[in-house]
């Protein structure tokens, strides 16, 4: 799968990622009408928003111990993704994730 890393940031002893994929599904969201539908789809086409899944990744010692996906992200930035969108639960997910793979290694 095609992505592209588009941040990085430290939490709590691990490595974030967040990795940018093609989203290839056109919205399945109920619209208003469909000259709202139309618009949306102007906009994804023209890169006026960004259509995309995201993929949130937590790695210790770049060994990538957890992941996330979310399919159908529509955002007018990276930045607004992360500050206002699901990055931020994406992030805790992978991290409890991690640290649940960490103790399952360190019994073995």
């Amino acid at each position: 799968m095609d992505q592209e890393l588009v941040h990085t940031e430290e939490c709590q002893g691990f490595t974030i990622k967040l990795y940018l994929c093609p989203e290839y599904d056109s919205p399945d969201w109920d619209f208003e009408s469909e000259e709202e539908k139309a618009e949306l789809l102007r906009k994804i086409d023209n890169c006026d928003v960004l259509w995309f899944c995201a993929k949130v990744t937590a790695s210790k010692h770049n060994i990538e111990l957890a992941y996330d996906y979310l399919w159908g992200c529509c955002y007018d930035s990276i930045e607004q993704f992360i500050t206002y969108g699901t990055y931020a639960d994406m992030k805790d997910s992978v991290i409890a994730e991690a640290k649940q793979t960490l103790k399952v290694l360190q019994n073995d």
